[in-house]
């Protein structure tokens, strides 16, 4: 009898590649060598912390080791005895950041290798039940081969069932923490149950007989990475650390400034990238400036065909069914062109359609820059582009922290997670594109080295009659500014003005009896003041702002214009004065800006609102007796406008009065 092997070893390895090519057809050319490094520690029951480049297969370390059980637990006779308990029911677990993810394993899973996977998401649960199955009892009994879970429902009491259900517990072969870089970015504080995975991983399941790993294509070395060991409990002779380069050598890296405002409504650089008809994903830091993004190019798309089809959103709040559907088309619909992402696409979802990158703005740290340049490029037969639309002020400010060099000052430390990665080999990671040889290089190189860009080394997806050009925004021309434009501080002491000048109306007009009633908007309404703020120094006549008050319904325009005219004035002439001049050469000789002699003289100068509210300084005296009050109205005019009215009662009238209409009444009988 042959003694138990290890699938570390040679005969091992070899009987992995055997089933590989026997139940994964389209895998002609078998395992990668990374995926045939990883696959023996896992199926082993070792711990392995795997890093490497995206698009190098990462997926397949939880879909084979459960193939590989299956087929020789169903089989035992054909394959050599292992060291290892082969399950004939298998279970995975895989700790996922988002519900995109998870459902995008579990469709991959089925679809590449007949794999059942469940999504353990609130939207499925809640789906699930409604068909009326009961979840918990098909997890416990090992129904579905691998389980997506979030960390924040490894800590709900179902769990803890499953974990106590002796068949779950016998038959789960690993646990799986996706994307480990968010560990220690996420686990900080913004989602510090990423911090406890290796705690339920290491308390409530059979570490013995199980494997724990986790992979990522962007783990910074260092205190990082030491953290993520930390929280997982990787250490000791059964911790294997495969570290390759994250280096994706079919994209070339283009940083370019963002033309537009980030905040603004237009994004023009955009539209030549899209015209070269390539699968792209534009990536957004929030969904707001997503929704500008859409918007900008769909107003700029032809409307010849179905606009919402060529352009998708994708984001964790969209419903699940539609980030399918978008993921979906973006794989097999030729007039799906262009995904609008947010984060939530950028850790570890997969379409290999994908051609150019495109992020507007830069992301928070340099993993995530990288996660969202890694979505395109997974097949290594195309060549990728990856374009960074960087702000100015962000390439200012890197600017300026490589030019402090060591010493940097505190306010402008450049982000720990923004250096080398160290890829081996060592050598080439120091050097530039052309130095390395890099098959594409980046835009820096391209520049050093006077390096043309060739058109043909990245074709088009589709040609022009399945994807209309976008049409092109005219370039819009620069206004020079007009010297009547006003500035914002000047905008906000007009406003202040403005204030006093109504609460002055409202004294002057509110105590007459038909004004007494009425709202105190209506004393200076606001079409008042947007039109003064407006054209304060186009008004140079008083004959001017009754013609601009002429269609306003301000009630008290006949008996306040000519004192709004002199706040106008006032302000005009504070506003030129603050201004710096220009010499006398620039000025012309007959210049209209002062105003009309005649409406100043004209103007009652009394009425002039102070430039200022600031209170006046106290008298030297103090303590002085404090003066009455004034009466409005004096004891004569209050009883005449308050007293009952006086009728004339008198009793001759009145029966005189009432003779007359009893006689009336009498000849009419007659």
């Amino acid at each position: 009898m042959s003694d138990a092997i290890k699938f570390q070893s040679d005969e091992g390895r070899e009987v992995l590649k055997s089933i590989v090519k026997k139940l994964i057809p389209q895998w002609p050319n078998g395992l990668h060598n990374f995926q045939l490094d990883s696959l023996p520690i896992i199926l082993d029951n070792e711990d392995l912390f795997a890093i490497t480049a995206t698009g190098d297969g990462k997926s397949a370390l939880f879909a084979v080791p459960i193939l590989v059980h299956l087929e020789i637990s169903k089989n035992p006779d054909q394959y050599p005895k292992f060291k290892i308990p082969l399950r004939k029911k298998p279970v995975g677990i895989v700790v996922t950041p988002t519900k995109g993810l998870a459902n995008n394993i579990v469709k991959e899973t089925w679809d590449q290798f007949k794999i059942s996977a469940y999504a353990y998401t609130r939207e499925n649960i809640a789906r699930t039940r409604r068909n009326g199955l009961d979840i918990n009892c098909s997890i416990s009994e090992c129904q579905y081969q691998i389980i997506c879970v979030d960390p924040e429902h490894l800590r709900e009491p179902e769990w803890g069932v499953f974990a106590d259900s002796e068949p779950f517990r016998s038959n789960c072969i690993f646990a799986c923490a996706e994307e480990g870089h968010i560990i220690n970015e996420w686990g900080q504080d913004f989602r510090p149950l990423f911090r406890h995975i290796g705690s339920f991983f290491r308390g409530k399941l059979l570490v013995s007989q199980m494997s724990i790993f986790t992979m990522t294509a962007t783990m910074q070395p260092g205190a990082p990475y030491e953290s993520v060991c930390s929280s997982l409990g990787f250490s000791g002779p059964k911790f294997h650390l495969i570290r390759r380069s994250n280096e994706c050598l079919n994209t070339e890296i283009t940083v370019e400034t963002l033309s537009s405002p980030l905040s603004g409504r237009i994004f023009p650089q955009l539209i030549p990238y899209l015209n070269q008809r390539r699968k792209t994903i534009i990536h957004v830091r929030t969904i707001e400036l997503g929704y500008r993004v859409f918007l900008y190019l769909f107003k700029h798309a032809p409307r010849s065909y179905n606009r919402h089809r060529r352009i998708r959103m994708y984001s964790a709040i969209a419903p699940d069914g539609y980030n399918e559907r978008t993921i979906e088309l973006l794989i097999n619909d030729l007039q799906c062109q262009i995904v609008i992402a947010t984060k939530a696409f950028s850790l570890g979802i997969h379409a290999k359609t994908l051609q150019d990158s495109i992020s507007v703005g830069t992301a928070d740290t340099q993993a995530e820059s990288d996660q969202c340049g890694g979505r395109v490029g997974q097949d290594r037969s195309q060549n990728a582009r990856r374009i960074i639309l960087a702000t100015a002020a962000e390439l200012k400010k890197a600017k300026k922290n490589l030019q402090d060099g060591s010493d940097p000052s505190a306010k402008s430390t450049m982000d720990p997670a923004k250096v080398t990665y160290t890829n081996p080999p060592i050598e080439t990671s120091y050097l530039d594109c052309v130095q390395a040889k890099r098959l594409l290089p980046c835009d820096l190189c391209r520049a050093r080295y006077n390096l043309l860009e060739s058109p043909t080394l990245f074709p088009a997806y589709a040609d022009e009659s399945v994807l209309p050009l976008f049409h092109v925004p005219p370039i819009p021309a620069k206004h020079k500014k007009q010297k009547d434009q006003l500035k914002k501080n000047e905008i906000k002491l007009i406003r202040q003005e403005l204030i006093a000048f109504e609460k002055q109306v409202w004294l002057d007009e509110h105590l007459y009896i038909p004004h007494r009633n009425i709202p105190r908007s209506f004393y200076l309404p606001s079409e008042v003041f947007d039109m003064v703020t407006i054209d304060l120094l186009k008004i140079k006549s008083l004959d001017i702002l009754r013609t601009k008050l002429a269609d306003i319904p301000w009630m008290f325009k006949y008996r306040q214009t000519r004192n709004l005219f002199a706040l106008i004035a006032q302000l005009s002439d504070t506003i030129k004065k603050s201004r710096p001049s220009k010499s006398k050469s620039h000025q012309p000789e007959h210049s209209t800006d002062e105003m009309e002699a005649s409406d100043i003289i004209n103007v009652n100068t009394s009425a002039i609102i102070p430039a200022s509210l600031k209170r006046p300084a106290l008298e030297g005296t103090s303590n002085q007796p404090r003066a009455k009050r004034k009466p409005v109205m004096n004891l004569a005019e209050a009883e005449e406008l308050y007293s009952r009215p006086r009728y004339n009662l008198a009793v001759s009238t009145n029966s005189q009065n009432s003779g007359n209409r009893r006689s009336t009444r009498i000849q009419s009988k007659k």
